[in-house]
């Protein structure tokens, strides 16, 4: 998930907080009926209430599909008179996290990669253990991951971004 779509889920979630909220006051009986005939009155017919409708429909929409994983679920290899072949992400996700791991220090991988035209994007979040050198290491990753991809399935690794989310020894 990218940085816009984190920003609209934190807005989303904080209107579905204020809106719970409301609806369990209001079911306790703790803001009145009057209030609430109020509110109604004052949206009814408002176009800024109508609009904020809208779009909370379209973030509600957009997430769902983020969320599911509809669209750009594979990435299309080749397709000629011979067949067509694809390779599906959680595919391309579980190889780059295997070939991440293969650098020594760097174990906990989770990868989120995004589908370019005829590239990719790749995001790990990893542990790394103490007393390893952290730009050393990504430059290791980066190349391991661009060089095996690109023998692998023939698609460019356009951007590796790596996230250290913890320095810690490994576990065995």
């Amino acid at each position: 998930m990218n940085l816009a779509d984190r920003i609209i889920l934190t807005l989303y979630t904080l209107i579905m907080l204020a809106i719970s909220a409301a609806v369990v006051l209001v079911s306790l009986g703790m803001v009145g009926y009057h209030n609430l005939s109020i509110f109604m009155d004052l949206i009814n017919g408002n176009w800024a209430f109508a609009l904020g409708g809208v779009v909370m429909f379209l973030v509600s929409l957009h997430l769902l599909i983020t969320g599911i994983g509809i669209g750009g679920g594979s990435l299309k290899l080749a397709d000629g008179a011979g067949g067509k072949v694809t390779v599906s992400r959680r595919a391309l996700e579980h190889y780059i996290e295997d070939l991440a791991e293969e650098i020594y220090g760097i174990h906990h991988t989770k990868v989120v990669i995004k589908l370019q035209e005829e590239a990719i994007g790749v995001r790990i979040n990893a542990t790394i253990e103490p007393g390893i050198n952290i730009p050393e290491a990504t430059k290791d990753v980066r190349d391991n991951i661009k060089e095996s991809v690109k023998k692998a399935i023939g698609a460019e690794v356009r951007e590796v971004e790596l996230f250290v989310k913890q320095i810690k020894a490994k576990e065995e």
